[in-house]
């Protein structure tokens, strides 16, 4: 067995082994109906539609040509052993299986077993018996079934086990040992030749939904589903008895899988392993991924509903191929977002543009972690959330507050519409670095957008900060900096102005803290070669007084552009990107950018850092680990400088394009 093999295949096989474990608690919301108590599982003969025959094609059939046309999103693994090989000869892999991981990596998977042990309403499969059990392809389905309420969904899992027959038997043993002794009782259905198993529980007290998980296997396919008539459906198509393709020959899927295998051919990586294909309808899944998580709306906004209502359903569906372990390449992935319509209503705010993809900006200095760039036609996109808004809102208050920026004698008086959203370019960048050691103020993010009358948008600026009750200005002589401290009196306006819009009842009583305890906001004019100005935001003010010095004085050393990390980035962007324009491009250098995270991590301090990640994630899962002080045992990792050669650089772009959008990604492999 390979070194840290659990590990290193899981990564490729746990999105299989996971999405069986969850097969149970999918929502299978059947009526409850009155299950046999016998020692023994009864054989119940079913006659399905059309007559069972053991005819089968020559060749194997594909996973994806089996699939119903009720199909709202699948992920592929043409090869799930050949993947995992592919993947433990990636740095990810090697990171995994090198010796300083082992201590942190063992109790990660006592913790893992003993989560998936935990789960009342499971099947038992868990990653590493799926990469024992399947020799070839592994497909993961989500089905939609709007019509009914209380099942909206199944998920479908096919793995392709010739060669692994007597694998699949002792797996599908094991599984039906844990069912059982978790309270399932176990039907045989005769269905044609071949025998479905289904398990089903009773209900708790309380809980309206009952668990049904349906699997069968023969010499050539294993599949598992959270409806039995799913699995029928299935076994119909491979027996011949029902069309084959129903989903396969959407038009939508062959034209994404079509479009990304073109960009991933025009790569040339000839070495690499095909390892992922995956393919979603945006709002089907949507909505399928809300019940999986058992999100109660209540009275809340549908937010799926709202985006459908505003133009948003133009985008048909978004997909992509990846590769792994190249020459040069790591990962690459490509993929597309299908978007052929008209954008309408408040969908214009999806209005990008390509631009010549011009050459990092001499301010960012060569500790940045990573540098996004967008081009969008951000007026335009301004505008178009009105209706949104109103929507959302269920009034039309978006003017009025605009309007009330404006004529407000007590507010800022700032013209919004005339003054600010004009001297707008198109382009915005984002940077984060970090300082070390590691602290609660490491992470440090900035925001500059480019705009056209520095003097313009500089008066609106002061406007809005000479309101602004915990604002100060700094004594900075290049530029005028603001530097806003969170306060009682900041959170009482925000409170007051929500109330205004209608937010009262959703506010929240208990104490939140905000998303940044501190932000800084300035106005700065270039002295470069392109004499670019910028608005800037940050949420530390040593960076923007850093960076805005060097934008000022058109500094040029020490940049991030000049590094051969980030040369060997835009190379690789260069040869990809043929057309030299995108809507958006990234150099990430996670050496750098996770550093200080991962040692707060490492020495249980994340949850004191005051950074805008480590405030959202904190919103998520504070509540989550009953009050356990290291729920992961992070302490057991090992000091970043000793792993940090493991983490090379990424790179990613996306091109518009008449048909939506083509986005690209990729890890280096060295």
């Amino acid at each position: 067995m390979r070194v840290g093999l659990p590990l290193i295949r899981s990564s490729a096989a746990v999105l299989c082994g996971v999405a069986l474990l969850s097969l149970a608690p999918l929502a299978c919301a059947a009526e409850p109906v009155q299950l046999e108590q016998e020692a023994e599982s009864p054989q119940v003969e079913v006659q399905p539609g059309q007559e069972p025959g053991q005819a089968k094609a020559d060749e194997y059939v594909s996973a994806v040509d089996l699939l119903p046309e009720s199909t709202a999103g699948v992920i592929r693994i043409p090869e799930l052993p050949a993947f995992c090989d592919a993947w433990e000869r990636t740095q990810i892999g090697l990171l995994f299986a090198s010796e300083e991981m082992q201590p942190f990596l063992d109790d990660q998977r006592e913790r893992a077993r003993s989560y998936f042990d935990s789960l009342n309403r499971k099947i038992g499969l868990k990653p590493d018996d799926l990469y024992e059990i399947a020799s070839g392809e592994v497909t993961l389905a989500w089905l939609s079934f709007t019509d009914d309420k209380r099942r909206p969904y199944a998920l479908c899992v096919i793995a392709d086990i010739r060669d692994r027959k007597v694998e699949a038997d002792q797996a599908a043993e094991k599984i039906d040992a844990d069912l059982k002794a978790g309270g399932a009782v176990r039907t045989d259905v005769k269905y044609g030749d071949e025998t479905i198993r289904v398990y089903r529980t009773k209900p708790k007290p309380g809980q309206l939904k009952i668990v049904e998980i349906a699997l069968t296997w023969n010499d050539d396919r294993f599949i598992a589903a959270d409806r039995e008539s799913v699995v029928q459906g299935v076994m119909d198509v491979a027996a011949g008895k029902s069309p084959a393709k129903a989903f396969s020959s959407r038009a939508s899927y062959q034209q994404v899988l079509a479009d990304s295998t073109a960009e991933i051919d025009s790569a040339n990586e000839k070495q690499a392993t095909v390892c992922w294909q995956w393919y979603a309808e945006p709002f089907a899944m949507g909505r399928i991924l809300r019940e999986v998580v058992e999100y109660d709306r209540r009275d809340d906004l549908d937010v799926i509903e709202l985006l459908e209502r505003q133009g948003f359903g133009v985008i048909e569906a978004v997909g992509g191929v990846g590769v792994v372990a190249g020459k040069r390449f790591d990962v690459l992935h490509c993929g597309v977002v299908l978007a052929p319509g008209k954008l309408t209503k408040a969908a214009r705010m999806l209005q990008s543009k390509n631009s010549i993809r011009l050459p990092i900006p001499t301010w960012p200095t060569e500790d940045t972690g990573a540098f996004f760039r967008f081009n969008w036609e951000l007026e335009s996109a301004f505008w178009a959330a009105e209706s949104l808004v109103n929507d959302a809102l269920g009034e039309d208050l978006f003017r009025p507050m605009i309007e009330g920026i404006r004529d407000d004698p007590e507010g800022p008086q700032i013209d919004i519409a005339r003054d600010f959203l004009p001297n707008l370019e198109n382009e915005v960048i984002l940077i984060t670095d970090n300082t070390m050691p590691a602290g609660p103020e490491s992470d440090r993010m900035l925001v500059a957008l480019r705009i056209k009358n520095a003097d313009v948008v500089a008066k609106v600026v002061q406007k809005a900060m000479e309101v602004e009750p915990d604002a100060i200005k700094l004594e900075v002589p290049e530029f005028d900096v603001w530097r806003v401290e969170r306060g009682k009196n900041d959170s009482d306006d925000i409170d007051a102005q929500l109330a205004a819009l209608g937010f009262d009842e959703n506010i929240d009583e208990e104490d939140t803290s905000p998303l940044l305890n501190h932000w800084a906001i300035a106005v700065v004019e270039g002295q470069q070669d392109d004499d670019a100005d910028y608005l800037m935001f940050s949420s530390h003010s040593e960076l923007l007084v850093k960076l805005g010095k060097r934008v000022r004085v058109g500094e040029t050393g020490d940049r991030l552009a000049a590094t051969e990390r980030t040369k060997t980035i835009v190379a690789a962007i260069d040869d990809l990107n043929q057309g030299n324009e995108v809507t958006y491009d990234s150099v990430v250098h996670p050496s750098i950018a996770l550093r200080a995270r991962y040692e707060l991590l490492r020495k249980g301090q994340l949850k004191d850092s005051d950074s805008l990640i480590a405030n959202l994630l904190r919103r998520i899962v504070e509540n989550d680990e009953d009050g356990e002080p290291d729920p992961i045992q992070a302490g057991k990792l090992p000091p970043f400088e000793t792993i940090k050669e493991f983490f090379t650089s990424a790179g990613a772009f996306w091109e518009k394009t008449d048909s939506g959008w083509t986005m690209t990604g990729f890890l280096m492999a060295e």
